[in-house]
């Protein structure tokens, strides 16, 4: 009994030796550190900008109906009377 608990805790820090040497690399956490604080930024940002109030001004009366307005090219005729 006391040996097959000093092998378990022998493959224990066997196991945890592994684990430790296959960590991701220093520069690597940095670099997914600094890309999730951009993505977080870029969200609040655009949290901020969807509820902002530009004030646009008045709302724009819609051309009037023709055959081709707004993008009319010749001169308009007399109108129809």
């Amino acid at each position: 009994m006391t040996w097959q608990r000093g092998s378990e805790f022998v493959e224990g820090v066997h196991v945890g030796q592994i684990a430790t040497e296959k960590t991701i690399p220093y520069w690597l956490m940095m670099v997914l550190a600094v890309v999730g604080f951009m993505v977080v930024l870029a969200v609040i940002v655009l949290v901020l900008v969807s509820n902002a109030d530009f004030d646009t001004g008045p709302t724009k009366a819609p051309p009037p109906p023709g055959t081709c307005a707004p993008f009319c090219t010749e001169p308009a005729g007399p109108p129809p009377g």
